[in-house]
Order: C-alpha cells, then structure tokens, then sequence
C-alpha cells in the first residue's frame, strides 16, 4: 500500500479535477451506513484530503466481499475515477492498520526491466504491472514465472 497509495490536498476549485473527485467522494459517503461513514471519516482527517491509488492489484477479503458490492453500489453513475474510488471503499471498510498483508510483498515497480525474466520472483504473490492479453501471454507468463516456480510448467 506505502508505494500505490498517496495523498493529495485538494484547493476547493470545483473546476479542479481532484476538488471534483473529491466532491463526488463526499457525495457517496454521505450516503453510505453511518458505520462505513465512521471508518471512512477516521481516516480522512478532512474534506480536503483526498486519498489516490495507482495500483491495479486489489484484495478484498471474503468476509468483506458483500459489504464491498454494497459501497460499489453507491457510486452509481458519478464518475469517481479508480484512483480515487478504490481507496475510498476500502477505508471505509476497514481502518488501514487491518488491512491484510496478502500483498505488502509484492513486487511494485514503475518501468518494468526489458528482460521480464528478471521482474518474477517466486519469493512474492503478486508483480505489477503485468498485463496478460492473449494465450500466448498467459503462456509466455507461466514459463517466466516457472524459473523460479518449477511446478508451473505443468499447466503449459
């Protein structure tokens, strides 16, 4: 979370696309149950403060999956960004500090190296960015990451 996830102040200009973003945050958590509104307004220490995130890993744990389809809900047609949705529905799920470790290990860089052999490591669960558009990049994928995951190469 410390390398994707940041925050902004925004300026209160309504032409501004974060002071936007941010009113329409506003919008959705005022009508979320008092109890999301309370972990969410917890973590935001005021109106101004706008949470990002650039990553496009996310883990939600089963026992907030629903709770998770709830808030999703609640956006409705307003057009809150990924970057600025994400971190709101997952404040208001949870304080920050519970959140699970499943991904602190993971392998965040900005540029990927050339060689993608080199980005893989077995020793973590997760590497981004990574896309897979094809079969044959789901395979090119798998055969990367069996150098350090011998066991892998059974599934091409």
């Amino acid at each position: 979370m410390s390398e994707s996830w940041s925050s902004v102040i925004t300026n209160g200009d309504s032409s501004d696309w974060l002071s936007q973003q941010a009113s329409m945050v506003q919008k959705v958590v005022s009508t979320m149950p008092a109890h999301f509104q309370v972990s969410y307004k917890e973590t935001s220490d005021n109106d101004k403060n706008l949470l990002l995130c650039s990553s496009e890993v996310f883990y939600v744990p089963q026992r907030l999956v629903s709770d998770f389809v709830e808030l999703v809900s609640l956006v409705g047609n307003l057009e809150i960004h990924q970057k600025v949705a994400i971190p709101m529905l997952f404040v208001s799920l949870d304080s920050p500090q519970n959140f699970d470790p499943v991904l602190d290990s993971m392998i965040y860089k900005q540029n990927p190296p050339a060689n993608s052999t080199t980005l893989y490591s077995a020793k973590v669960p997760a590497v981004h960015p990574w896309s897979v558009s094809s079969e044959q990049d789901f395979i090119k994928l798998i055969r990367i990451m069996a150098e350090g995951d011998p066991l892998l190469m059974e599934l091409v």
